[in-house]
């Protein structure tokens, strides 16, 4: 079969609701039916996104890049020409600037419902890449190995270990693995290889952690508590632990928007919500 096994680190922004939301995040969710030339233009201007780094015309690479954050968990998705905010990304558009650690649960509970159906495999671009073996339902394994392992994990038990997982047998093993080095106090070498080794990896490994969490709303981001660990918020270990403990039947969708959709309505979100 030919694609790639390992999780790939293609992602180029982060995403964030707390403290407060991604600067481009209200603009994409405010822009259902827009052209992406018309996105671009609501976009805060950013100096160092555009052309050169110092032309004022928008860069299209600034869409793209908030396009596949914000698509890779539900958000909105591309149909033709247009732009299309689900369910899921109308609902976090009401919340945004309205989010405080305390009630980010009503809405973090079931953005995990939604996160835990996403598939590493799937047909967008990105997903596109996996080989055909591929069956890993990315954040709810991620919040699995947490859970079994003292609500935290490390870069390197991430990038070393959890993004070599391509089922759920692997992620099974990858959790005892973890377990046993943490108790050997071997070097992060004894882990194994990297996955995710340009220069910039740390960042790429802040990206899949911000979409874990959901905008940082499920778990701390370490630079948040200065520890060298990622771990659930109190208020959402139980959650997290529900949403993860789901049995998703891996699919192969038709489409994109097919995909996106399920997303979202895997959320299962009550009118009071949305």
């Amino acid at each position: 079969m030919v694609g790639q096994l390992e999780w790939g680190g293609s992602l180029h922004q982060t995403f964030r609701l707390l403290p407060t939301a991604s600067p481009n995040l209200p603009a994409f969710l405010g822009s259902d039916g827009c052209t992406p030339d018309e996105v671009l233009q609501r976009l805060p201007y950013d100096a160092a996104r555009s052309r050169g780094g110092t032309s004022t015309t928008p860069d299209r690479k600034r869409y793209r890049d908030g396009r596949h954050v914000y698509q890779t968990v539900g958000l909105l998705y591309e149909d033709g020409e247009r732009l299309r905010v689900t369910e899921l990304g109308k609902a976090t558009a009401r919340w945004v600037g309205n989010l405080t650690p305390v009630n980010s649960v009503v809405l973090g509970r079931h953005a995990a419902y939604g996160l835990s159906a996403c598939q590493l495999r799937n047909p967008t671009v990105a997903g596109r890449k996996y080989n055909g073996a591929v069956e890993v339902f990315p954040f709810a394994y991620i919040w699995r190995a947490m859970i079994a392992l003292d609500s935290r994990i490390s870069s390197a038990e991430l990038n070393r270990v959890v993004f070599r997982v391509t089922n759920e047998s692997d992620l099974n093993d990858a959790i005892a693995k973890i377990r046993d080095w943490r108790e050997s106090g071997e070097s992060e070498d004894s882990l194994g290889p990297e996955t995710i080794t340009e220069k910039a990896k740390n960042d790429r490994i802040i990206a899949w952690m911000a979409l874990a969490s959901f905008g940082w709303l499920l778990i701390a981001d370490k630079r948040e508590t200065a520890q060298a660990w990622y771990r659930i918020r109190g208020r959402a270990v139980e959650l997290l632990r529900e949403a993860s403990q789901i049995k998703r039947v891996h699919r192969d969708f038709t489409s994109v928007p097919e995909y996106i959709n399920h997303i979202s309505n895997a959320a299962c979100l009550p009118k009071d919500v949305r």
